[in-house]
């Protein structure tokens, strides 16, 4: 049983190490300016109370999505970073526009919209390339403490659908 399991393993360890050499190359990395440019139309809205302990998200879409009526639409113009809300049914956490920017332009993980009144920080489910269809927006709503500190009481998360491609 002992040379079985040593030849076993001394076979695996051959196999392992005799990988085929990687051929071509990645290329540029997408610019993500351009993957965030264009229109984008909300296609799910999920709501997570962090704390309850089950952590339950719930699909809140509905509110969102009515029939006979157009969803809300994000339009982002990357050459004046400026962007713009069609409203649809449903709670608009966007304003009516203004300006974003990423918190890196070559690997973002936080969009930040700013309009007349307010900064919102958001968080990117994913990077968004010119070539995908789908972007997802998590955006934290919470309580601030007198000291400061701030307390999460729910997280939204949107998806929104490229309209333009």
């Amino acid at each position: 049983m002992k040379k079985i399991f040593i030849l076993t393993a001394g076979i695996a360890l051959a196999l392992w190490t005799c990988k085929p050499d990687t051929k071509g190359e990645l290329g540029e990395p997408a610019n993500k300016l351009d993957g965030m440019s264009g229109t984008w139309q909300i296609a799910s809205f999920k709501q997570q109370d962090p704390n309850n302990p089950i952590r339950e998200e719930r699909d809140l879409s509905e509110f969102y999505l009515v029939d006979g009526q157009t969803p809300y639409q994000l339009t982002f113009d990357k050459d004046s970073k400026t962007y713009s809300v069609a409203a649809g049914p449903g709670k608009n956490y966007f304003g009516t526009g203004g300006t974003w920017a990423f918190d890196n332009d070559d690997y973002p993980t936080y969009l930040y919209l700013y309009t007349a009144t307010d900064t919102l920080e958001t968080l990117l489910g994913s990077v968004v390339r010119p070539s995908d269809t789908q972007l997802n927006i998590q955006l934290e709503n919470y309580c601030e403490a007198a000291d400061g500190s701030r307390t999460t009481t729910a997280i939204y998360t949107f998806t929104f659908n490229r309209l333009n491609p």
